[in-house]
């Protein structure tokens, strides 16, 4: 791969050792950010002492990162579009970089949260330009390949980062949470300065679209915000003033950007139906996967009788069963197309989440945890193709937007996925039973949308 300073990126027909070791580079910087959300929410009831506060306080390290994130996500689109996303990756890698070391720095509450605001606003970069950085270099034969592996190892982090937050808690070196970033950052920023490719944006002297910076982002920002505060039991009331301006914003935006000739986030690729429907069917892998991880410890041990310390066993056998199914279901994509593996994986995924329902507090644990391991299969058949058919739909200069509105959507999603577990867990007798009904009916809507998705490609 060359380096070059032309406005358009040219399509890489060929798939050699340079193009592997940016997608490896591309993988390990979305898995950064994944990463560390995941390792510092499982070490906060270790970090209140540290930081002088309760749990109530240090609730605030993981909400902080989520809402500077928020603020950057909306922005990656028109930031490519101007700078281009070789130095949007390197911006949010150096700001992610300082961030982490900050904040293994910090000496109380006030300067952790300051220094996850920093990690978080580069943090919220990452994994959007890594994304459309490999969407527009790989070959479209080879696409849900590429696209399979890279989520292959972006979700391995909801597995891996409890295990190593808890390590490094167990062993008191809490602040290495925040600097083991450093070394896979310098690793990662090698790769990124030496391979990838010196793109400028398109738009580098286009007008900023003011008027979307205050609507999208703030909007977006509260309607997360409002989630995320109903799962940790905020007042009613304040939940419903932050959902409500913030959904009253995103409309306001919509409006905007349907008006507007070059807006932050081109609301206007939804009329390509197959992108449309791609972003409807990850809308429900998002909330599919974050009631998953958030349910499964409580049915560990309220229905498997697990203790504490197997509480993670049952997302672990889930994790398994969909680092084997994206990968080979990205790749089978490729061939098949989205379509076809779309329905037979959802169909899986809702009889595999019944059983869960009927079963989870009759069979023996090994039975419910191979029902687990058959629904991540299935599951992971829905997840990799529909994540590799955004890319496979859109045109090349509309990746970086398309990657943008693939993480609102996930990521608004994703929140609400763990709202309902938290409101689930404080009222419903059986919260476990709840939301897996609530996982097969999700399964029933993507079989539902997949005929809207690609088919076989064609040669």
């Amino acid at each position: 791969m060359t380096v070059r300073t032309t406005t358009e990126p040219r399509p890489v027909e060929v798939w050699g050792t340079q193009q592997r070791l940016v997608l490896a580079a591309m993988s390990l910087a979305a898995l950064m950010a994944v990463l560390n959300g995941t390792t510092v929410t499982a070490a906060l009831e270790a970090l209140a002492p540290e930081l002088g506060t309760s749990i109530s306080g240090v609730v605030w390290v993981t909400t902080v990162y989520l809402v500077a994130a928020s603020v950057s996500v909306p922005l990656v689109g028109w930031l490519t579009d101007r700078w281009g996303s070789t130095r949007v990756l390197q911006v949010g890698l150096v700001g992610f970089v300082a961030g982490s070391v900050l904040s293994g720095f910090a000496w109380d509450l006030p300067s952790m949260v300051v220094f996850r605001f920093v990690q978080g606003l580069a943090g919220g970069m990452l994994e959007p330009a890594s994304l459309a950085i490999v969407g527009a270099i790989a070959p479209k034969p080879r696409l849900g390949r590429v696209m399979g592996l890279m989520s292959l190892v972006i979700n391995a982090g909801p597995v891996v980062g409890p295990l190593v937050g808890s390590a490094l808690v167990a062993a008191e070196q809490w602040r290495w949470i925040f600097w083991v970033n450093v070394p896979l950052g310098l690793v990662t920023g090698v790769v990124a300065w030496r391979l990838l490719p010196r793109v400028r944006g398109t738009a580098a002297g286009a007008g900023v679209d003011v008027v979307g910076l205050l609507l999208l982002p703030p909007g977006f920002v509260l309607v997360l915000l409002g989630l995320n505060r109903w799962g940790v039991g905020a007042p009613p009331g304040l939940v419903a003033v932050l959902v409500a301006l913030g959904a009253a914003l995103l409309t306001a935006y919509v409006a905007h950007a349907r008006r507007h000739a070059r807006p932050l986030l081109d609301v206007g690729l939804l009329r390509i139906r197959a992108f449309a429907a791609a972003l409807a069917v990850m809308s429900t892998v998002g909330l599919t996967m974050y009631t998953q991880l958030t349910v499964l410890p409580v049915v560990a041990v309220r229905d498997l009788g697990l203790g504490a310390a197997w509480a993670g066993l049952p997302v672990a056998v889930l994790g398994v069963g969909l680092m084997v199914s994206m990968t080979l279901g990205g790749r089978a994509s490729d061939a098949l197309g989205t379509r076809v593996l779309v329905v037979g994986g959802a169909s899986v995924t809702a009889v595999a989440a019944v059983t869960v329902v009927l079963v989870r507090q009759v069979w023996p644990v090994p039975a419910v945890l191979a029902v687990l391991l058959v629904l991540g299969l299935g599951f992971g058949c829905v997840a990799a193709p529909s994540f590799a058919s955004v890319y496979r739909v859109l045109p090349e200069a509309s990746i970086a937007q398309g990657t943008a509105a693939l993480f609102i959507v996930v990521q608004l999603f994703a929140s609400a996925g763990v709202t309902i577990v938290g409101f689930l867990t404080a009222t419903a007798s059986d919260p476990g039973g709840v939301a897996y009904v609530v996982v097969a009916a999700l399964a029933v809507v993507a079989v539902a949308l997949s005929r809207l998705l690609p088919g076989r490609p064609t040669a």
